[in-house]
């Protein structure tokens, strides 16, 4: 079971730790001692596998992306340059073609 607080909650939730478990109770087949091995399906993955995407590499979705990037990638850099191309002309070209004067 987690609590969660502030710390200075931390004493009160320590000292009355004895009676906050026994209130808690899970239904029939919920419990951790109703678990079966041979029916019941364990995660091939935990919280960390999640969060540093190990589910995707197991799904084959980060391959397969970098299959279509192996293939596509001309086009891919092709559509970036002219991306930024387009980009700096809009707003980094010169506005006029005005000759330079010389300073007197």
């Amino acid at each position: 079971m987690n609590v969660i607080g502030e710390m200075p909650v931390l004493p009160m939730v320590n000292a009355n730790m004895d009676n906050i478990l026994p209130s808690v109770n899970f239904t029939e087949g919920n419990r951790y001692a109703d678990f079966n091995p041979d029916i019941d399906k364990v995660a091939a993955y935990g919280i960390g596998g999640l969060i540093a995407g190990k589910v995707l590499l197991k799904a084959g979705i980060l391959a397969k992306i970098g299959l279509v990037l192996a293939k596509f990638w001309k086009l891919i850099a092709i559509g970036v340059i002219g991306f930024f191309a387009g980009v700096r002309k809009l707003f980094g070209g010169k506005e006029t073609d005005q000759p330079e004067t010389p300073a007197t």
